[in-house]
Formats: C-alpha cells, structure tokens, sequence
C-alpha cells in the first residue's frame, strides 16, 4: 500500500505532542479540536497501528507516534535551516548571473531556486546546465553544482545536503493490467551505459528486476515511460510523486547529495545568494522525501 505524506497532518501530529490535547493543538494552528482528531485517526488507519493514546488528562504519543513526530521534526530544522548570512543578503540588491549545473533529477529544485532567486533579485539572472557533466565546474563552466558524487577535488567546496532514495515505481494503470507483480514478472524500463551502472540499478537487476524491453538515456524519458504505463522503473521518490512503489523488501542503496562551488565564486554576492537559495530548496525536497519514505516503509504491506 503506496502512501503519500501530507505535511498538514504531520504538523498536526507535533502540535499534539507541543500542547498535550487536541483542543491546545487546534488552538495553535487555527483549526477545531475535531478535525485534529479526525486527522489524525485517518493517519493512524493508514498506518495501521495507533500514534496517539488518549486520556482524560491529554494526549500521549505512542512509540509510533514520537518515531514520526521524530521524523517530522528533522523536516521541520530542514525547512528552516538558513544561514544568518544568507538572510541577510536575501534582502540586499543584487545583480549578476549565475551558471547551475545539476543532472535531470535536480530539474525541478533548479527551477523552484532560479524562481525564488529571480524574484527576489530582479536584475539577476540564471542559467541551467542539465548535463551529467561532473567536470564542468572543474573547467569554470559552472558556478555551482549539485551533485551525486564526491570526487574529492582539492580546490572545491563540497557541502552535504542529504540523501536520495530510491525505490521501484509504476503507474497505477500499469499495475491494474498486470495485478500480482514480482521483480521477474515486472518490465522494467532501463537504462543505457553509463547510467546501468548506477548502484541502484545493479541492486535492483541482481534481485531479478531484469526483463527489459525498452532502454533508455535519460531519466526525464524514463519517468514518462513509466508514467505511460509502459513498465516500471528505479527512480528516486523526490521524482515519483504521482507514482506508486512497489517491492518495498528491496533494499535499494542511497546516493548523497552534495552542493558543490569554487571558494572565487562564492566571494561573488549573487552567486553565494544562489547558493544559500538553492541549498534551502534542496533540504526542502529531500525533507518531504524522508517523512514520505517513513510512511511508505511504515504503510501495512
């Protein structure tokens, strides 16, 4: 059973643990006793176990309960993380261009940072390298980098946002045509070379995920293709939202994800803006993906 987070409830859920009672919690996030408590039943029943015990003196988290509200506190710190620095030039005028380089899957948190960015700045401008290029900032091409990857330059600055998980994803259609599905039984949109040799994709192909009929060289083709109906596919969850996950015993491998810039280029007011702005995006995606991995892995299977 695919579960999709729903970040409203989550806050429900850490306002019951700050307040004690469902009335105190409503009370702080402007909403009746009620619908907390039918929130959070429907919660609990996706979930199948109990996150809350009730009594006549408030409320309790059951150990389910303080795991998630543990869960949803480190994607609350991520959506607020945010340099003092950074802040304060947010709101400085700016001018200037900055080049991005990052891989397919990192198209939409670009897109949301080029936004923000130009918004904020209007005189700025930004450019987006979609390339799997790891040298190109090496070569000065690009400012900054988003990276799955460290491949230890000395001259580099690397900072560490998260991790990327991954799973096998279908589209609903898919798995109503072909109920009942194992890893042998399971198309599986591919890969070219070098791309087959990400970990994941050896993990999932040893465990029998490796009837191909299609392969492809781009993940954006590969996400249509799956959206399509046309198999299913090893794609990280930040990507496969509207999808649904399948095989859950199958343990695929995370990738680090790293923000990567030269020290000259972050000297440079509107590229350290960028950098701030985007690192921020970054931790925003990848904490939606961790509540949402929780629920998934915690769904009745």
């Amino acid at each position: 059973m695919a579960l999709q987070a729903n970040w409203d409830d989550l806050r429900l859920l850490l306002a019951v643990s700050r307040r004690g009672s469902f009335l105190q919690a409503g009370q702080l996030l402007g909403v009746a006793a009620s619908t907390v408590a039918r929130r959070l039943t429907q919660l609990e029943g996706a979930l199948g176990e109990p996150l809350v015990e009730r009594g006549v003196e408030g409320c309790r988290l059951t150990p389910r309960g303080q795991s998630l509200v543990d869960v949803a506190l480190a994607a609350e710190a991520g959506l607020r993380r945010q340099t003092v620095t950074g802040m304060s030039e947010l709101h400085t005028e700016l001018s200037g261009s900055v080049v991005v380089s990052a891989g397919e899957g990192f198209s939409s948190c670009m897109l949301e940072a080029a936004s923000r960015f130009t918004t904020l700045h209007p005189r700025c401008s930004v450019e987006l390298l979609v390339t799997a290029d790891f040298h190109k900032i090496v070569r000065g091409v690009a400012d900054i980098a988003v990276r799955t990857t460290h491949l230890g330059e000395p001259s580099l600055i690397y900072r560490s946002i998260g991790r990327l998980a991954y799973g096998v994803f279908a589209d609903a259609g898919y798995l109503k045509r072909f109920p009942g599905l194992t890893p042998a039984t399971a198309v599986n949109i591919g890969l070219l070379p070098p791309l087959d040799m990400l970990p994941q994709m050896r993990v999932a192909k040893a465990a029998g995920l490796d009837r191909t009929q299609i392969t492809v060289s781009s993940f954006a083709v590969q996400l249509e293709s799956v959206r399509r109906g046309m198999g299913v596919a090893v794609l990280p969850r930040i990507l496969a939202k509207d999808l649904i996950g399948l095989f859950p015993d199958l343990q695929l491998p995370d990738m680090e994800v790293y923000l990567v810039t030269r020290p000259q280029a972050l000297k440079q007011a509107h590229i350290k803006c960028f950098f701030v702005i985007l690192e921020q995006v970054l931790l925003e995606a990848l904490s939606m993906e961790s509540v949402e991995g929780y629920l998934l892995e915690s769904a009745p299977k």
